[in-house]
């Protein structure tokens, strides 16, 4: 086992079963030129990262790792999914994310505050959906207690979602971002005009889903020595 693998297995030593087939390969990656030019703080990130190409349970994911300003090594596990299973409505910015370094499904000692914590998943195209889900009813009963008129939020695609439940939503039409967040202690949020606190909310400084890649990318080059 790697370096790499193994600070991943010891900060996340939940994540492989104990039948589970973990297989390291030999391969490349070639970001496009359409990655670079959409990201250019994450295109510097992936290339100094160290990449270890995986089977688990014969679906492929990379391991990028990096060494932090402590020289602890920090990274992420990204799951690689074929297109054709995930949503034709998922925009054009996000398939070109997926089909060069697919969606992260877990990052492991990871920057304090930054994006990638305490969620479930980010940017699987497997793993996203349409809507609040589970949240409709608390929402709505929200709305009504405001007395409070409710978005509909049907065509917002959630791309990530916290560990307790708050959703990251882009719209497909225009990629801008909003933040769904039942249970927040964050500073850099504003609800969304008409809307009731601990519902929707818009990103101070991240306006878009570029913007919020971006954002994510430059959080750990912060606190990268690999770069």
């Amino acid at each position: 086992m790697n370096k790499d693998l193994t600070a991943f297995t010891e900060d996340i030593s939940w994540f492989f079963q104990e039948n589970d087939k973990v297989e390291i390969e030999e391969r490349t990656l070639e970001l496009t030129n359409d990655f670079k030019s959409i990201f250019p703080k994450l295109t510097k990130l992936i290339e100094c990262s160290r990449k270890t190409f995986l089977r688990i349970n014969n679906i492929p994911h990379i391991l990028f790792a990096w060494n932090d300003i402590d020289d602890e090594i920090f990274g992420w596990l990204n799951k690689i999914e074929d297109l054709e299973n995930v949503s034709n409505k998922l925009s054009a910015e996000h398939k070109i994310l997926l089909e060069n370094i697919g969606g992260i499904q877990e990052s492991f000692n990871q920057p304090e505050d930054a994006l990638t914590n305490n969620q479930n998943f980010m940017f699987i195209g497997t793993e996203c959906s349409f809507g609040i889900g589970s949240w409709n009813e608390y929402y709505n009963e929200t709305c009504e207690e405001e007395n409070m008129k409710p978005i509909d939020h049907s065509n917002l695609i959630c791309f990530v979602e916290e560990a307790n439940g708050n959703m990251t939503f882009y719209n497909p039409q225009n990629n801008d971002i909003v933040l769904f967040a039942s249970d927040h202690c964050f500073d850099n949020i504003t609800p969304i005009n008409g809307q009731p606190e601990y519902t929707f909310y818009k990103y101070d400084n991240i306006k878009t889903f570029k913007n919020y890649v971006e954002k994510l990318a430059e959080e750990w080059i912060e606190e990268n020595a690999s770069c």
